[in-house]
């Protein structure tokens, strides 16, 4: 009798101790909740405001550090994060190129449009699987003007990655994402936009750029060496 009595007030305890916990976690999931959606309200205040993708970047950039700013100012501590895991910097050498295909054009050359490409773009397959390149954090997550579906990562120290084109995108601003992680899918084919060219043809177009402190930098030396195994193409 002892032993059972003790081991229902043990079940007794446990189970109070799980129902604590469930309302905890569901609490925490409510702040989630509301959280992402003022970030997505945020956000799509932001893409309505600016007219090109440069514009847009810029300025969820300076929001970003605003607000990292402000909550410095008021000792907040900084929420939980993975980029603190792989410093971006590190890396070079070792990201795998986040989707399928073939590089198209590169950083640096001939936009075909009078100026210089300010990222890589990769051609590839309709419903093509595209995953994240990093560690990171997402800033933006959606539609963007004629971009398709438009998605910046905060890869840490300075640097965000910027996915542009896609069909559709799996993940939602202020969730963490790994290296190789799905985030998205293209779509079926190319959009009109400015980082899908006539002599691309109608296959989708996966449009990568890497930024550090806010400037457009070459992508090639972070590249794989085995870059070709992933985009068919070692160029």
């Amino acid at each position: 009798r002892d032993r059972l009595s003790a081991t229902v007030a043990a079940q007794a305890e446990e189970k109070k101790r799980l129902t604590l916990l469930l309302e905890i976690k569901k609490d925490l999931q409510a702040r989630s909740q509301v959280s992402v959606e003022t970030e997505t309200h945020q956000r799509e205040v932001l893409s309505a405001r600016a007219a090109t993708l440069q514009d847009l970047i810029e300025a969820i950039e300076s929001e970003t550090s605003r607000r990292e700013r402000a909550g410095r100012a008021a000792s907040q501590p900084a929420p939980p994060s993975i980029l603190a895991a792989t410093p971006f910097a590190s890396l070079t050498g070792r990201v795998v190129a986040p989707v399928a295909g073939r590089f198209a054009r590169r950083f640096g050359q001939s936009d075909g449009r009078g100026a210089h490409m300010l990222g890589d773009t990769v051609q590839t397959q309709s419903g093509a699987i595209v995953t994240s390149p990093c560690d990171g954090v997402v800033l933006y997550a959606g539609p963007f003007r004629s971009y398709g579906q438009l998605l910046i990562l905060d890869a840490g120290d300075g640097y965000h990655l910027v996915l542009a084109g896609m069909g559709n995108i799996g993940v939602s601003s202020g969730q963490s994402v790994l290296a190789g992680e799905p985030v998205g899918a293209m779509g079926e084919t190319r959009l009109a936009s400015a980082v899908a060219y006539a002599d691309e043809g109608q296959l989708p177009v996966l449009y990568v750029e890497f930024r550090k402190d806010g400037k457009p930098v070459d992508p090639s030396p972070w590249w794989a060496p085995d870059h070709a195994g992933r985009t068919g193409n070692g160029t």
